[in-house]
């Protein structure tokens, strides 16, 4: 049987501007994100922040999706 792979997470189906990168807010150094990265530490101080862009898709309907992201987006959004 194969493995299927959710097309939220299969980069085929991702668009231009959904790996971008971001200021660290703490030393300035750029960070590489994906869409669906919850949270990046910057490789130049280790500061470890949110990302703002967070595109959680089928994450807010999916019953996977602290399996598959890692993440509970009911709780993401309750800050």
């Amino acid at each position: 049987m194969a493995v299927t792979m959710c097309p939220g997470q299969n980069t085929a189906f991702w668009r231009p501007g959904d790996i971008f990168e971001i200021t660290c807010p703490a030393c300035g150094d750029k960070v590489e994100f994906f869409k669906d990265d919850a949270r990046r530490r910057c490789p130049g101080c280790g500061y470890l922040f949110a990302n703002p862009k967070l595109n959680e898709g089928c994450a807010k309907w999916c019953k996977f999706a602290d399996k598959c992201l890692g993440l509970n987006p009911d709780l993401h959004d309750k800050k």
